[in-house]
């Protein structure tokens, strides 16, 4: 990373933002010729449940049963997969649309063009492929859950998570949900400023798609800074031959290409997600 300023990086990846075409299923929809779509700005590192009871409001005078157009009943699918709600929404972008953020040839009918366009449902709940959302209480419990085994990884133990004061975990939570850039890092710099026994990180192949997470170190044997670029090539050879150049994938954080070179630490601490892991979609390439 070029910046010496984290707070400048960690405040341009809080304002990204992937604007939304939400389409209600015309299975569920009494109109004949299809409900309105519903447009939303969702902030990238936020999650779909912080938005879902707006969406049943706006959807609910064309569903066919307006009793089932409930919060927890909601879930989207984008091109016929279910979208993952404990997952942060540009992580489901860069993963799903496959999107190569260092392509130009980009066609008309790309799936990645913006706004992406989600389909809501509120009937079938695919139970095999999505965790049941009973309610906020859930979704900030899938979501703490996430932050203690971050903190697990990085430290050995979950204690730094475990030590917050009770208004600093209701902070940390209030602030993600508020969009409170300066209250949520406020707590959160105490987390990720340290100096980390591994770092948490989660790979997205988007091919099968599966998800790779083994613990990383920050420094190699040799003592030198663990890359991006090192530690893909241990975690996954097939795809990165080179530690160096890519050759078959880009890793993508927060939309962005990073380079094979940049220190996993520091990427760790400046662009860690809200739950603590640093979370790197590969982009194919064509």
């Amino acid at each position: 990373m070029e910046s010496s300023d984290p707070k400048s990086i960690r405040r341009a990846i809080w304002s990204g933002s992937i604007p939304c075409k939400i389409l209600l299923d015309p299975g569920e929809s009494r109109v004949f010729d299809a409900s309105d779509p519903y447009y939303i700005i969702i902030p990238r590192i936020a999650y779909l449940p912080f938005f879902t009871e707006r969406i049943c409001n706006f959807f609910r005078p064309f569903v066919i049963d307006p009793e089932v157009a409930k919060p927890e009943s909601a879930w989207f699918e984008f091109e016929s997969v279910p979208m993952k709600w404990h997952w942060p929404v540009g992580l489901l972008y860069d993963l799903f649309t496959g999107r190569d953020p260092a392509a130009n040839n980009v066609e008309e009918d790309d799936e990645h063009l913006l706004p992406w366009t989600l389909i809501v449902h509120f009937r079938d709940y695919p139970a095999k492929h999505l965790m049941r959302l009973e309610g906020p209480a859930t979704c900030y419990d899938s979501w703490m859950n996430t932050v203690k085994e971050a903190d697990h990884v990085r430290n050995g133990s979950a204690k730094a998570v475990m030590s917050l004061s009770k208004a600093e975990s209701t902070k940390l939570w209030d602030s993600l949900q508020s969009h409170d850039f300066d209250q949520f890092w406020s707590v959160n710099d105490k987390l990720v400023s340290v100096q980390a026994r591994n770092i948490p990180l989660r790979l997205y192949v988007p091919s099968a798609p599966r998800v790779v997470q083994q613990p990383v170190p920050p420094d190699l044997p040799s003592q030198e800074p663990q890359t991006v670029g090192t530690a893909l090539r241990t975690l996954l050879p097939e795809l990165f031959p080179s530690q160096r150049v890519p050759v078959l994938a880009r890793p993508v954080v927060h939309g962005v290409v990073v380079a094979m070179g940049t220190p996993l630490l520091e990427l760790m601490r400046e662009a860690v997600y809200p739950d603590g892991f640093l979370h790197i979609s590969l982009a194919m390439m064509s």
